[in-house]
């Protein structure tokens, strides 16, 4: 073992400085020594393991950064989350899948390799097992656990701890490791065995039941799996080097434990594979275990193909001709590209009767508009409402949805006659979705079962990210390199599938259908259009929709509109629906675009295209038009489509001069970010490089959305007939104003949980600014805290209560019951979870 020097860090930096150092060398020269020393060893560790250090940094990142990972960890230990007791047991299965792809090695790959280059450079070759950095690879696949316990808590200095607690273990497995004896060894690993048994006990009992406690067991449990997991490498390593030391023996006999797990490995992350491409439930699992799955899969073959290729000169040359000929391939020619058709829109099977059709103008809707205003008083000024819904991922959708179904129950039907037009954008545009399956469900009611209030919770509830996670980190990329047409299914269409079930699965569940027929799969046109013998006529019941979408050829706007978009107004709008259904658009030539392109889609495919969030989601290609994006690349606020209505009715009911009827335009704005201009605020300079970037990336969020937010709001200024109503998530909670004065003080696990989703707090005013997340993710926490923020008993919006009050009189309506709003709150109790636990679901 004494020539083995990379088998530990003592003796390997020994041998990278040189010497074991001079009698009569002064401090600096062993501090610069020293220094050298250490960037050599910086320089090896980076060559030896840059794949398995890219990976960390983005579990980090993704984890500790990204309020997504915040939200990820809260929902591990919510007693009420969808899925059960089994998650965490996967999420410590996925840590030490990654943790394993990172250390193994195929020693009978590297014995191949040894052998080779011995025939060819006899005398002159160093042997792989002396180069291969031992040591290092022993302590990286430690990182995942610590990284994972670290981000179990959330404090400013909290870091500095785990760090502390870090160096102390590899203190004591370097003391651990310089013991030899037997006796001594067996009693530590003894210990160590039980230990980790009663932490293993003691994370069961508190899983659901605490939260803070739990996570404490949890972290302990994961640190004592690192020492476990470094003995075992430990052991497996010194053998890997006793085995290399002797001669004789096949490659793959010789070291035949170190091969069978390898094999084995190789076998489960085939099998794993498959199971991406091909059973597509995977993705119900938790998103940190496909998360970690999919890093531990990535690093083992990626290694793998590194070994195979490092075997001989010959195979290196191999791979570099057949690498530059294929960038060359697809670089060069125009016949072989990386293969995006699995990312083109698809037609949907809902076609029949909707082909070649002519839609309604903007001028029909407006009549409507008119027959329905003279039906109500003259002297009562009708509300004409224009909503708009900003962009926001699952949270967007929630707070969207959960608003407008709480104002179509108060008014008991009757806000939804009243809107005009609806202008959505990426998370809303789900929100959307949400909410006319709910008017499919509730289409001539002239009341709202108080059961539907729910029915966002219940969509939003489930784990649309895993899909993403999987498609972007693996299946997707390997189906634009691959050549052949395996499957048309991308993270795209997977989303809309996930979005259609989950929706019908929760109507179902409220309405005590078992329909399978998916309300969100229907085609696009059926939403509003009726089918009679006279043919097609847009539908009374339903206002005009914009769902807002960008070209990301040229960052334009693209609206799916149920209607003819005019040039007057839309002039800078691209008409998709009229492009995929009809004959009346031109091309850039002004020749017609007649039916052979012409396809047919769904409602989840329209809102969809809106919520193109990057990298979560690939752009959608709409044959020959070009590539669409999230609509927030363009404008995030949907208030820019929605001031176009505005303009456009305006101008229609000035030059319709023979109606007097009285009415009141209400832009009602669903905002779900935080509402602060921050104009002013104290800002550190930024980088030449920082900066431009940031603008780049906050220009259509913090930019645009800001200007147009602004000329609504000043609107009402000019205007005597617009009134401008914001509705916005708050995110300075008070955190028990309200449930304090009923007596429902909120449990301790609830506290918790709050603490562990701040961002910022205030103890003055007892104020929290809540950490929100925009992914496709929400935890019941979250849900919770959204539904008390949209309710109509405990925020007060004077202004949204007064356009609902107008409704109701209007039509003559009493007020629905508050009750079900009285009976909210964002609490965890005992109720809630047992309720819960009937449906959690028993994989991760």
């Amino acid at each position: 073992m004494d020539s083995y020097h990379n088998h530990k860090l003592s003796s390997y930096w020994n041998l990278l400085s040189g010497s074991n150092g001079r009698v009569n060398e002064n401090l600096l020269d062993k501090a610069a020594k020293n220094f050298q020393t250490l960037l050599r060893l910086i320089g090896k560790i980076l060559a030896d393991a840059a794949v398995e250090l890219l990976y960390l940094i983005i579990f980090w990142f993704v984890i500790t950064k990204m309020n997504q990972g915040r939200d990820l960890i809260v929902s591990l230990f919510e007693p009420d989350g969808i899925y059960g007791e089994y998650r965490v047991l996967f999420t410590i299965l996925a840590v030490v899948s990654f943790s394993l792809s990172m250390w193994i090695i195929p020693a009978f790959i590297f014995q191949q390799r040894d052998d080779h280059y011995n025939k060819t450079n006899p005398g002159e070759y160093t042997s792989i097992f002396k180069r291969h950095l031992f040591f290092f690879h022993r302590t990286l696949p430690l990182i995942p656990f610590w990284l994972l316990a670290f981000a179990l808590f959330n404090g400013k200095h909290i870091w500095l701890w785990f760090i502390g607690f870090s160096i102390i273990e590899l203190i004591i497995l370097s003391v651990i490791t310089n013991i030899h004896s037997y006796k001594a060894r067996t009693w530590y690993i003894r210990i160590l065995v039980i230990l980790t048994l009663l932490a293993c006990g003691s994370t069961y009992y508190l899983f659901h039941r605490t939260y803070f406690e739990a996570k404490v067991a949890l972290a302990i449990l994961l640190y004592l799996l690192s020492f476990l997991m470094h003995f075992f490498y430990y052991k497996s390593d010194k053998l890997i080097i006793e085995r290399h030391a002797t001669a004789g023996g096949t490659p793959f006999k010789k070291y035949k434990e170190n091969s069978d797990l390898y094999i084995f490995l190789l076998g489960v992350h085939i099998a794993l594979v498959f199971a991406l491409f091909f059973y597509h439930t995977i993705s119900e699992f938790a998103p940190e275990s496909i998360l970690l799955y999919i890093f531990s899969l990535n690093i083992f073959f990626i290694d793998f193909v590194a070994y195979l290729i490092n075997v001989s000169n010959r195979r290196k040359f191999i791979a570099m001709v057949l690498g530059i000929l294929i960038i060359a391939l697809y670089a060069l020619s125009d016949s072989v590209n990386l293969n995006l058709v699995h990312y083109t829109l698809d037609a949907c099977s809902d076609s029949i009767g909707w082909k070649n059709i002519n839609r309604a103008t903007f001028e029909v809707k407006y009549k409507m508009l008119k027959d329905d205003m003279d039906k109500t008083p003259a002297t009562v000024p009708y509300p004409i409402i224009l909503v708009a819904g900003e962009g926001g991922g699952s949270r967007a959708g929630m707070w969207f949805s959960q608003n407008m179904i709480n104002f179509d129950y108060y008014t008991r039907g009757e806000f939804r006659k009243h809107i005009f037009s609806i202008s959505t954008v990426s998370g809303s545009s789900v929100g959307l979705s949400t909410l006319f399956a709910f008017w499919q469900q509730n289409g001539t009611a002239t009341d709202v079962d108080s059961s539907w209030l729910h029915l966002p919770s219940m969509v939003y509830k489930n784990n649309f990210v895993g899909s993403s996670i999987s498609g972007l980190l693996f299946t997707d990329l390997w189906k634009a390199l691959l050549p052949l047409d395996i499957s048309s299914d991308d993270r795209n269409s997977e989303l809309q599938n996930e979005e259609a079930l989950y929706t019908q699965q929760a109507c179902n569940e409220i309405s005590g259908g078992k329909s399978t027929d998916m309300i969100l799969k229907k085609n696009f046109m059926s939403f509003f259009y009726n089918r009679d013998k006279n043919g097609l006529t847009l539908r009374v019941d339903r206002p005009l929709v914009f769902i807002n979408t960008c070209r990301s050829n040229d960052g334009r706007r693209g609206i799916f509109s149920p209607v003819k978009l005019s040039n007057d107004y839309f002039n800078d709008a691209i008409d998709i629906i009229g492009y995929l259904y009809e004959d009346s658009i031109c091309d850039f030539s002004g020749r017609k675009i007649h039916g052979s392109l012409k396809k047919n889609i769904s409602l989840v495919q329209a809102c969809n295209t809106s919520e193109l969030f990057p990298l979560f989601s690939a752009p959608a290609y709409i044959d020959s038009l070009g590539n669409f994006v999230d609509g927030g690349y363009h404008e995030n606020s949907g208030l820019k489509t929605t001031l176009d209505v505005y303009r456009k009715l305006r101008a229609m009911f000035y030059n319709d001069s023979t109606y007097k009827h009285a009415y009141v335009i209400y832009i009602v704005y669903l905002k779900n970010s935080p509402s602060q201009k921050q104009l002013y605020d104290s800002r550190k300079s930024e980088t030449p490089l920082v900066g431009p970037l940031q603008a780049f990336a906050n220009q259509p969020f913090q930019g645009s959305a800001s200007y147009f937010e602004e000329q609504a709001r000043f609107l009402s200024r000019i205007d005597e007939k617009v009134k401008f109503i914001e509705v916005g998530l708050d995110h300075q909670w008070v955190i028990d104003a309200d449930s304090t004065k009923e007596g429902m003080k909120p449990s301790l696990i609830d506290k918790q949980i709050l603490e562990d989703l701040r961002t910022s707090a205030d103890t003055v005013d007892g104020k929290i600014a809540l950490n929100f997340p925009l992914a496709r993710w929400l935890s019941n926490s979250i849900i919770r805290r959204m539904r008390v923020n949209a309710s109509l008993y405990r925020n007060r919006n004077d202004s949204i209560f007064g356009l609902l009050n107008t409704v109701n009189s209007v039509n003559h309506v009493q007020t629905a019951s508050l009750e079900p709003f009285k009976r909210l709150s964002s609490n965890v109790n005992k109720k809630m979870a047992v309720v819960s636990g009937k449906k959690n679901r028993n994989s991760p």
